[in-house]
């Protein structure tokens, strides 16, 4: 449950910095939720395909939490053009 908690305030924090356009504070908070949340290195998870990093996480909680981290990564990207 505290996963679930701590996915929930990332994802608030990212969606608030998106839309503030303070894309680069948003950057550096997706890399601290990836590394604590998705237990992914933030330099992989920059650069790799959602399937090849999924496929890392044998966890289904971590697995889920990693789903919603790629989501946020995509609209971070689209956000910068």
């Amino acid at each position: 449950m505290r996963m679930v908690r701590q996915l929930a305030e990332a994802l608030a924090r990212l969606s608030g910095l998106r839309a503030a356009g303070q894309l680069d504070q948003a950057a550096e908070e997706l890399d601290a939720a990836f590394a604590s949340l998705g237990g992914i290195d933030p330099r992989l998870a920059r650069e790799a395909d959602a399937g090849l990093l999924l496929s890392l996480v044998q966890d289904p909680s971590r697995r889920e939490a990693l789903l919603r981290l790629l989501e946020e990564r995509d609209r971070l990207r689209a956000a910068r053009g």
